[in-house]
């Protein structure tokens, strides 16, 4: 007769399963990084990680679910680097100028500039990543231009024209310091920036309290 066997706790089956789907994620990264989204498979996803194919599909429904959780994870890196960069600033045009400062050094990343701005777009389709990106900042762009209106230093128009004008600018600009020889990365991180300073400068009021 079997000894009566104690289910395993379900504590234990959600770190598992949490500890297997962050090795599918990391070994993904590695090889969107290394081959590109059309080079990699779930075959070689799953054998960078160690686990079998099906333990892949039990996570993620297909390669491009695969992809989109590697790049929201990159997303969130940002998000988090830019955040922590702010918690000190009070100053909003301050806040703006170190935000752009943090996403410019991200983009010389081979990880974050490959993923991110060269391989989601395709991956995923230009809206899915637009829409993504637009998630996780064009609150944080619109919420730091309010500020510098409230403040009295720009004027911007109702909406968010202004937030998606500057994304979608940064967004370029990181792609052209991505696709520039590292050793000019530098020269275009300033000149990106000093273009995104020209925008808020177009913004500026006339009369500033």
């Amino acid at each position: 007769m079997l000894p009566n066997m104690a289910p395993e706790p379900a504590s234990r089956r959600k770190e598992y399963a949490e500890l297997t789907r962050s090795a599918i994620l990391e070994a993904a990264s590695e090889r969107f990084v290394a081959d590109g989204y059309a080079g990699t498979s779930i075959d070689v996803v799953a054998a960078a990680a160690r686990v079998s194919k099906g333990s892949v599909y039990h996570h993620f429904t297909d390669k491009s679910e695969l992809f989109e959780a590697v790049f929201v994870a990159q997303e969130q890196r940002l998000l988090d680097a830019v955040s922590e960069a702010l918690a000190s600033i009070e100053d909003p045009w301050q806040m703006m100028a170190a935000g752009t400062t943090v996403y410019l050094d991200f983009c010389t990343r081979p990880d974050f500039g490959r993923i991110a701005l060269q391989e989601a777009p395709v991956a995923l389709g230009w809206n899915r990543w637009r829409a993504i990106e637009e998630r996780f900042f064009l609150g944080l762009i619109s919420t730091g231009l309010q500020g510098m209106a409230q403040a009295g230093l720009i004027t911007i128009p109702p909406g968010d024209i202004a937030a998606r004008m500057l994304l979608a600018a940064l967004s370029e600009a990181g792609l052209a310091i991505v696709t520039t020889p590292a050793g000019q990365q530098a020269e275009g991180q300033a000149h990106a920036a000093r273009l995104a300073e020209g925008f808020l400068h177009s913004l500026q009021a006339k009369n500033p309290t």
